[in-house]
């Protein structure tokens, strides 16, 4: 009966300490499996991230000139056109001309008698200083006569008069040609305004103003270099600080399955509302952005040229 019960007590006790070395040992496992996977989440979760940030936003495409708008400096009533020597998706040359306007005639005549009236008044100096070389050699003669007596002085006085007279037409003549230089040098800039000329060299894209036509507000053309395209992005005011020059960006344009290829170029420096709007109708249509200016791959030249303002979707790489 006492060794039953001391095999008992042995059983218990081997059980008691069975257990507990199991306990203690499970417990340092899952404090060991629930510490590892905490510093694993915790040391890959910033590299998952950095992987995906990047800055979306709608932008559209724009020659880096710009779209030019030619226009001529006529006045409030316009100026009406003669002649156009462009049609439109021509290529023009820096300073080319492109079109005359209708007193191009006029003020093309009104040089012509600028320019004769200068050769008359020239042909009339040179008459009147050989007069007054003969007169200033009359005037001596007689003023040495007089001195020796052999001609009154009422002679040597009238021929010192027509001398002075005839200095007096020579300066008169230099002044009228002066003036008339002048009247040439303004017959000659209004002629030079009735011609209009290519501001830079690019295509012709739209003629806004056909001969026959006064040149209203709206210009006479626009045009622009097509040779380097650029993608204006509005970016988020918040978003600004995470973009730098030199970063790659994708362009997506509906429609076309090709990606293509931007350089962050230029950062804007005007904060204003959001021009283009996404399709969703639950998209936050005011937004305060800021415009950034991307260089198109020249690749993309080819097929984005006849697609001038059309909108597309950026994203910016990290």
């Amino acid at each position: 009966m006492r060794c039953l019960s001391f095999r008992r007590f042995r059983f218990i006790e081997n059980f008691w300490l069975d257990n507990l070395s199991s306990c203690f040992f499970f417990g340092i496992l899952l404090f060991l499996v629930a510490c590892l996977p905490l510093s694993v989440v915790h040391a890959s979760t910033p590299e998952v991230t950095k992987k995906q940030i990047g800055i979306g936003a709608l932008g559209y495409i724009e020659p880096r000139s710009r779209v030019i708008r030619v226009s001529h400096n006529a006045g409030p009533e316009g100026a009406r056109v003669a002649q156009l020597f462009f049609q439109e998706a021509d290529q023009v040359k820096s300073g080319q001309k492109l079109a005359l306007l209708s007193d191009h005639k006029k003020k093309f005549a009104e040089v012509d008698a600028a320019k004769t009236r200068i050769k008359a008044l020239d042909a009339q100096l040179a008459a009147e200083k050989a007069t007054m070389a003969f007169n200033q050699k009359e005037y001596q003669r007689y003023e040495s006569l007089s001195r020796q007596s052999m001609t009154t002085i009422s002679h040597a006085e009238n021929k010192h008069l027509a001398f002075k007279q005839s200095q007096l037409n020579v300066e008169r003549l230099l002044a009228e040609i002066d003036n008339a230089k002048s009247q040439l040098l303004i017959a000659e800039a209004e002629l030079e305004n009735t011609i209009i000329y290519a501001p830079i060299t690019g295509t012709v894209l739209k003629i806004l103003t056909r001969p026959g036509e006064r040149i209203a507000d709206a210009g006479l053309l626009e045009m622009a270099d097509l040779s380097q395209l650029d993608i204006v992005a509005e970016v988020y005011e918040s978003d600004l600080p995470k973009v730098k020059v030199g970063q790659q960006a994708r362009i997506n344009a509906l429609g076309f399955t090709r990606m293509y290829s931007a350089e962050v170029r230029e950062l804007g420096f005007q904060v204003k509302k959001n021009d283009l709007n996404d399709t969703d109708p639950l998209a936050d249509r005011d937004n305060r952005i800021i415009e950034v200016r991307l260089t198109l791959e020249t690749d993309a030249i080819v097929d984005l040229k006849h697609q001038i303002f059309r909108q597309v979707r950026v994203h910016i790489k990290p």
